[in-house]
């Protein structure tokens, strides 16, 4: 659409600067020009007086910069065309939180006495390997100690994933994604075992295994995405492999027929975005580009269709977070994608609560 005039708005949000754009035509009401930009844009109803006015002062007169939205100057009265607009804070984006995969406290003993009865049943672990996984499992069930508990032994997990055939992992790869949110496990003296232990799971996407059935893809999805709320230890331990884990583990599997893969795959694709934006990590260490590529892929036709609504919403935060991270190696990447055409149909089988989601995405994309 063409406007006769075109007016810069900038929105400051969580630190980062969305640009946006009022569109207003000679002659047209500037209360429609208002109403619309605050449809577009999801702007508090009771703004439209004060957005209209700038509109009339923005094309009455060619002096007067863009108004920054939430900035606290311009909340006051201005002498030019500088009329701000209060600030305006987006519901649903950036992520808030760390989404995980946790031990249910009421079902962890049924949890480990399973886990233990199936590794005993392949029979592959010496005794001393047995009593080791034992400690430490006694150790992770008790959830209410976690406060005070200490985990020594770490590398048992990669003990068990070096001795176990491929196919008979699953029992150490759910281990691993429960010791990981242990403070004490994932701290960084145990940065070395979970950096082994990482690599040693990746290696396993390219066996067959990895591909026969669901429980080896979606437990160490869930494992790499509770890494990134365990500790600083396994949060370091599995930066390094981002890219790896993208192309080798996650690609593969975008178009898994297992509603349990595709939850812990989106999942593990939001922490990441949300890693990048609360720990302030440099945009070269987050994989953008590629973490972009494999959330515009999830959200692209047809594949979308056969994602579940938490999956595409956790999807849309991830990549709305970027977008207010890094807004400018985000938007670039996500522009090249047509990413700004995705993100609403992907939505729109879902609630009214997806579809706010993308539109917020949309939003910061433009």
């Amino acid at each position: 659409v063409r406007y006769d005039h075109v007016l810069p708005v900038e929105l400051e949000n969580n630190g980062s600067i969305v640009n946006l754009k009022i569109g207003y035509n000679t002659g047209e009401n500037p209360f429609t020009a208002a109403q619309r930009f605050i449809d577009a844009h999801m702007l508090p109803q009771y703004h439209l007086s004060q957005i209209a006015d700038y509109i009339q002062q923005r094309t009455g007169s060619a002096s007067g910069g863009a108004p920054m939205l939430g900035d606290a100057s311009a909340m006051a009265p201005q002498p030019t065309a500088t009329t701000g607009v209060p600030m305006v804070s987006f519901q649903h984006i950036p992520a808030k939180h760390y989404l995980s995969f946790e031990l249910q406290a009421k079902s962890a003993a049924t949890t480990m006495d399973k886990m233990k009865a199936k590794l005993t049943e392949f029979n592959k672990l010496s005794e001393s390997e047995l009593e080791r996984v034992s400690a430490l499992m006694d150790t992770i069930k008790a959830t209410s100690r976690y406060h005070s508990s200490k985990v020594d032994d770490v590398l048992i997990l990669k003990d068990m994933l070096n001795t176990l055939e491929p196919a008979q992992t699953f029992p150490a790869l759910d281990l691993a994604r429960l010791t990981v949110l242990h403070p004490d496990a994932a701290n960084a003296k145990h940065y070395t075992a979970w950096n082994e232990i990482f690599q040693k799971v990746v290696s396993l996407f390219s066996d067959a295994a990895s591909k026969e059935g669901p429980a080896i893809p979606m437990l160490s999805f869930r494992l790499f995405a509770n890494a990134f709320k365990g500790g600083s230890g396994a949060q370091k331990a599995l930066m390094p492999l981002l890219d790896t884990v993208l192309h080798v583990c996650v690609k593969p599997h975008i178009t898994s027929s297992n509603k349990n893969v595709r939850l812990a795959l989106t999942t593990f694709l939001y922490n990441m975005a949300f890693c990048g934006k609360i720990t302030a990590a440099p945009s070269t260490s987050i994989p953008i580009e590629l973490l972009i590529n494999t959330i515009s892929e999830v959200l692209s036709t047809p594949v979308y269709k056969q994602y579940e609504e938490a999956c595409i919403v956790r999807s849309l935060q991830a990549l709305g977070t970027l977008c207010l991270t890094y807004p400018a190696e985000t938007k670039a990447t996500a522009n090249g994608l047509f990413m700004a055409s995705k993100v609403e149909p992907a939505a729109s089988p879902h609630s009214e609560t997806a579809k706010a989601v993308a539109k917020e995405v949309y939003n910061v994309i433009q």
